[in-house]
């Protein structure tokens, strides 16, 4: 399960920060219809940590006071809409939502506070990272992957975790080999 979940009821509004979120190796699920939104959050609630929701006209509202009620005590919810007659930013303030993006004026905006997000919730790495660290990793030993997920939330840095990953290996020779082959 991803910690990132788009819902976009237009399929082109969120797309561009769903192609951003891919080439920076970040995991995410995107869904276009909002009942799909919600029985995809009950079941992944405790992996979710940020919601980006595309609001486009009053008929949202209701929705968004669905998924507020439903994550905002869990996971940092980010509005991004077109707003051409600033209705709906008038209407997010009023509901305390503390992001707000106008589309295609603020996309890289939106992008670094959904980074600055993850960042502020402990996690450092994207998913690409950490697949190629227990790619590396798994040469040298079977736990691997549990290696990774055990010492990731711990590490506040690709260095650092690096380090500690090569330090559960036995002998220095193949700790040496491990960090070597991630130089490359």
């Amino acid at each position: 399960m991803s910690t990132i979940l788009l819902i976009d009821d237009s399929t082109r509004i969120l797309a561009d920060t769903a192609e951003k979120l891919e080439q920076a190796g970040y995991k995410y699920d995107y869904v276009d219809d909002y009942k799909v939104a919600f029985n995809f959050l009950r079941l992944s609630r405790p992996s979710v940590q940020i919601v980006v929701v595309s609001l486009n006209n009053s008929l949202g509202y209701p929705m968004m006071r669905k998924v507020q009620s439903l994550m905002s005590d869990r996971a940092t919810i980010i509005v991004y809409s077109q707003d051409k007659d600033a209705t709906i930013s008038s209407w997010i303030k009023r509901q305390k939502l503390p992001f707000f993006f106008k589309h295609d004026e603020e996309a890289d905006a939106m992008f670094n506070s959904i980074k600055r997000s993850l960042y502020s919730k402990g996690q450092f790495f994207t998913h690409q990272q950490l697949l190629k660290l227990a790619r590396v990793l798994s040469k040298y030993t079977n736990q691997a992957q549990q290696l990774v997920k055990e010492a990731a939330p711990h590490s506040k840095s690709l260095q650092e975790l690096e380090h500690k990953l090569a330090r559960k290996l036995d002998g220095i020779d193949k700790q040496r080999r491990f960090l070597s082959d991630l130089q490359k």
